[in-house]
């Protein structure tokens, strides 16, 4: 679950927002998606706050962990030229859109920066 996210250093508030925000991680993907009504409300959120949206440049993720603690996170065309971008995407996982978490999807250039491990001896 993600707890907060920032595009180009303005920090998105996750108080207003009635959905959770989860993330993904995609070692198939390079870059970074948002699931499309995320990317709609990222949009106007930083357009009501008279920030450029066109292309973002960096993001930061802090996650909560499964035992509670936060792992930050973040990418950036700076850090990774090859590999950095910011789109939307149309997935079909939900069966009802307006009750479906936020997600955003995270590829290598986040996965790039340490190891990610995966717990399957206990079933949560």
């Amino acid at each position: 679950k993600v707890k907060s996210i920032s595009f180009d250093g303005l920090e998105l508030s996750t108080k207003g927002i009635k959905r959770p925000i989860v993330a993904v991680f995609d070692s198939g993907l390079t870059g970074c998606l948002l699931i499309r009504p995320f990317w709609d409300f990222v949009q106007k959120y930083y357009t009501d706050n008279t920030t450029d949206t066109r292309d973002f440049r960096s993001v930061s993720i802090a996650v909560k962990e499964v035992g509670g603690a936060v792992c930050n996170i973040k990418s950036s065309f700076e850090d990774d030229q090859r590999l950095f971008y910011v789109n939307s995407i149309d997935l079909d996982w939900f069966d009802d859109e307006a009750t479906a978490p936020y997600v955003i999807i995270l590829g290598q250039t986040f996965l790039s920066q340490g190891s990610l491990t995966i717990d399957m001896d206990q079933r949560l």
